[in-house]
């Protein structure tokens, strides 16, 4: 998607890294479109618990799937992880060129679909028991018919996805290589056996 043709529609704005972008709960009166740089998203809790939920990339809508709704909020704190250009469009705005433009019709409903993709996979992990089922069942999803996959995330991303810290994923990760369970080369891995077949690990 070539967003130049939007720039003269909003307003380039510059955070800086560790800078609050949008609080959880502050109502969405621009499209915000992340340009450079990469932001992180957290949930806070009621008892003050902080949950990190995604890393958002070029070139990636904040918080889509929001920004048409019955009460328009921000979901979670989003922060910018390193410094980050953001472009800053109002909603009425991107709403007439939303009607004008197919190419930016399917851009921003492909990035609503990608949102709720990435919301769903959270929360099926957030609610498996250990951490060893929560790789186990990833890898499944993801391998070929040959028992074979390329991890499509780095550790430190996997790590967020299932909510935990990067030295005890590669723990499980070596306990399950040392078990017999998979194969591991760098991103690359072969399961041998998978436990929701047969037995449980």
């Amino acid at each position: 998607m070539d967003l130049k043709k939007l720039l003269p529609c909003g307003k380039v704005i510059v955070f800086r890294k560790g800078e609050i972008v949008k609080h959880q709960d502050d109502p969405i009166e621009d499209v915000l479109i992340l340009l450079e740089g990469t932001l992180k998203t957290e949930h806070v809790s009621e008892n003050g618990k902080t949950l990190e939920i995604d890393e958002i990339k070029p070139v990636q809508i904040i918080a889509s799937g929001f920004i048409f709704s019955s009460e328009p909020r921000f979901p979670v704190n989003v922060v910018a992880g390193e410094n980050s250009k953001i472009l800053s469009i109002p909603k009425e705005v991107f709403l007439d060129l939303l009607m004008k433009d197919r190419e930016l019709l399917l851009f921003f409903l492909k990035d609503v679909s990608e949102h709720f993709r990435v919301v769903s996979e959270k929360l099926f992990f957030l609610t498996t028991k250990t951490l060893r089922e929560k790789l186990m069942n990833f890898l499944v999803r993801h391998m070929n018919e040959k028992r074979e996959l390329t991890l499509p995330v780095t550790l430190e991303e996997l790590s967020r996805l299932f909510g935990c810290a990067r030295p005890a994923l590669s723990r499980v990760f070596q306990e399950l290589e040392r078990e017999g369970y998979i194969e591991k080369h760098g991103r690359r891995i072969k399961v041998l056996k998978n436990p929701f077949e047969h037995d449980r690990i």
